[in-house]
């Protein structure tokens, strides 16, 4: 028997699959799922996910932290971001591109905001000249 899995992020699918085991990670620690296992809700850490798919391959997830729910047997994820591979180096590569993008994108950001709020202070010293 077989769980269905799939990984969401706010504007993708990253993954619809199905696989005979998974092990992920929350606060608590590392724990593992299989076929059977009874309904849970979790909250996840940042953590790689092993993957056992049907036909026993091992496959991998970095998973950005997320919300894990196991409902009669179909596993749902909903995360910020995650990339999967055959083989963890690949998992391990393409989790420190997807952290360097998120790193820049929040870079900019901050300077954009920082923008923002030197330019409101101008215009509050402004109104507040007689």
């Amino acid at each position: 028997m077989s769980l269905e899995l799939e990984i969401l992020a706010p504007e993708r699918v990253i993954l619809r699959t199905r696989v005979a085991a998974i092990q992920a990670a929350d606060a608590t620690g590392q724990f593992g799922v299989r076929s059977g296992h009874e309904d849970m809700l979790t909250i996840l850490v940042p953590c790689v996910f092993q993957m056992r798919m049907e036909d026993g391959r091992g496959a991998y997830a970095a998973v950005d932290g997320g919300v894990f729910l196991l409902e009669s047997g179909r596993i749902s994820v909903a995360t910020r971001d995650a990339v999967v591979a055959d083989r963890l180096e690949d998992v391990a590569d393409r989790a420190a591109a997807m952290l360097r993008v998120r790193a820049e994108t929040e870079q900019a950001a901050r300077a954009g905001f920082a923008e923002l709020e030197v330019s409101l202070l101008r215009e509050l010293r402004k109104a507040a000249q007689p």
